[in-house]
C-alpha cells in the first residue's frame, strides 16, 4: 500500500464577533484565533514537497489579511461560530489549491474557547476538558511480580496522579452531559469509579469510559502527559484504540538546491531557503499505534517498549546534519523515513507518523485507505 501525506499550516488572527446567545457571548467581544489548513497530494520527487511553500504562503497571507483585526459578523453571512468560520475558510481556500494538491481540512480554535474542524465529509466541534486524578497501573490478570516488572513505580498500591487533558470530537449539535468532569476530578480512578474497578486503569480504558459517558462522541483523546495520549474511536470496529507518543530530536538541514536560482529556491522552500547555509530545528515527532486491547494488560502496546523503540529510531537523527541519501530533507521526506523505521519495528500496528519543525507546520503520514 502507498503512503498518504498531509501537510498542516497554521496562521493566527485577532477578531471581534457577537453571537446570538444569552450571556456574555451575546455581547460584542473578541478572540485570538489559531487556524490550520490541511492539504494533501503526491510528494514531488524533485522537491520532496506536496506543494511549493510560496503557493501555500500566498493563501495563508490572503486569509490572514481578510480576517485579522476585523468584525466577523460583517465578514460572514452566517453566525460567526468557530464551525461557521472553519466552513468559510474552507470555501475561500479550497478553490485556490492547484491540482493535484487538495484541501482536506480547516480548523479554527478560539483561544481558551470554541474549536471546530471542517472537512468535505463532516463538520466537527472539539470540546476540551481536564481533570486531576489518581490511579494505579495494575493489570488484574497478571501476578504481582509481573505487574511490578511491567509498570515499576506506577504499580505502587498507593497510586499516583496526573493532570489529564481531554479532547472530545462531537457532531455540531451535541452537548456534554452535566457533571462529566466532576465525576473524575480529584478522584482515585481505580477505586472511586465503579466502571473502572477490576480493570487496569490505563489511559486507553479511561478514553473508552469517557466515550461511553458521551455516546455522541466520534472520538475521544486523553492526554496523560504532554507527550503521551490514548484515543478511543467507537466507530472503528477493527482498531478502536490508539496510543500516541511524542519525542523531540534536534537536527540541521539545508533546503537549497544548487541547480535552482535563489528565487526559485525561495519559492519552493520559503524561509528555509533564504540562505544556502545549513540551518536547524527542534523537530517534534509523534507516532500513533492502533489496535485492540491485549487481554492481559488492557493496553494497545507496551509503553516501555514504545519508548525504547522511539529512542532507538531517533539515534540516527538526533543531533545530526540531515544530508546524504535523501534528495531533500523536507518534512514530507523526514516523515516518510520515520514511517519506514517505525513500520519495520511495529508492523501493521502503526497508524500515523507526525513530524513538525516548529509551531507553524507539521506533516502527517499514514497508509492510503
Amino acid at each position: 500500500m502507498s503512503l498518504a501525506f498531509t501537510l498542516f499550516r497554521r496562521f493566527e488572527f485577532s477578531a471581534a464577533h457577537q453571537l446570538s446567545r444569552p450571556g456574555p457571548e451575546g455581547r460584542l467581544h473578541g478572540h485570538n484565533y489559531a487556524a490550520w489548513l490541511g492539504v494533501t497530494g503526491p510528494v514531488r520527487p524533485d522537491s520532496g514537497q506536496i506543494t511549493p511553500a510560496a503557493d501555500l504562503d500566498a493563501i495563508v497571507t490572503s486569509l490572514k489579511q481578510r480576517y485579522d483585526y476585523c468584525h466577523l459578523n460583517q465578514r460572514l453571512s452566517a453566525e460567526p461560530t468557530a464551525l461557521n468560520l472553519a466552513r468559510a475558510v474552507w470555501k475561500e481556500a479550497g478553490p485556490r489549491m492547484a491540482m493535484p494538491v487538495q484541501l482536506v481540512s480547516t480548523e479554527i480554535q478560539e483561544e481558551a474557547g470554541e474549536a471546530a474542524r471542517f472537512t468535505p465529509t463532516e463538520a466537527t466541534q472539539m470540546i476540551y476538558g481536564e481533570f486531576a486524578a489518581a490511579h494505579r497501573t495494575h493489570a488484574p490478570r497478571l501476578s504481582g511480580a509481573e505487574n511490578l516488572k511491567l509498570y515499576g513505580k506506577c504499580n505502587n498500591p498507593a497510586g499516583h496522579g496526573h493532570n489529564y487533558q481531554v479532547e472530545l470530537y462531537l457532531p455540531p449539535a451535541a452537548h456534554l452531559p452535566p457533571g462529566l468532569w466532576a465525576e473524575f476530578d480529584h478522584r482515585n480512578l481505580s477505586s472511586d469509579i465503579p466502571d473502572l474497578r477490576g480493570r487496569n486503569v490505563v489511559t486507553e480504558t479511561i478514553a473508552e469510559l469517557l466515550a461511553r459517558r458521551v455516546p455522541e462522541a466520534r472520538r475521544v483523546r486523553v492526554w496523560e502527559t504532554t507527550d503521551f495520549f490514548a484515543e478511543y474511536d467507537p466507530h472503528d470496529s477493527r482498531r478502536p484504540y490508539r496510543l500516541g507518543r511524542r519525542w523531540r530530536f534536534r537536527a540541521a538541514h539545508k533546503l537549497y538546491q544548487s541547480i535552482l536560482t535563489p528565487e526559485e529556491n525561495v519559492r519552493r522552500y520559503g524561509a528555509c531557503a533564504a540562505t544556502s547555509e545549513p540551518h536547524g530545528h527542534t523537530y517534534h515527532l509523534e507516532a500513533t499505534l492502533a489496535g485492540t486491547l491485549a487481554p492481559e494488560t488492557e493496553t494497545v502496546y507496551d509503553l516501555g517498549q514504545l519508548d525504547q523503540l522511539g529512542s532507538d529510531i531517533l539515534q540516527e537523527l538526533d543531533y545530526t546534519y540531515l544530508d546524504g541519501d535523501e534528495a531533500v530533507f523536507t518534512l514530507e521526506n523526514i516523515a516518510r523515513r520515520l514511517w519506514q523505521r517505525f513500520a519495520e519495528r511495529v508492523g501493521p500496528a502503526l497508524s500515523a507518523v507526525r513530524v513538525g519543525d516548529g509551531p507553524q507546520q507539521y506533516c502527517v503520514t499514514r497508509l492510503n485507505p
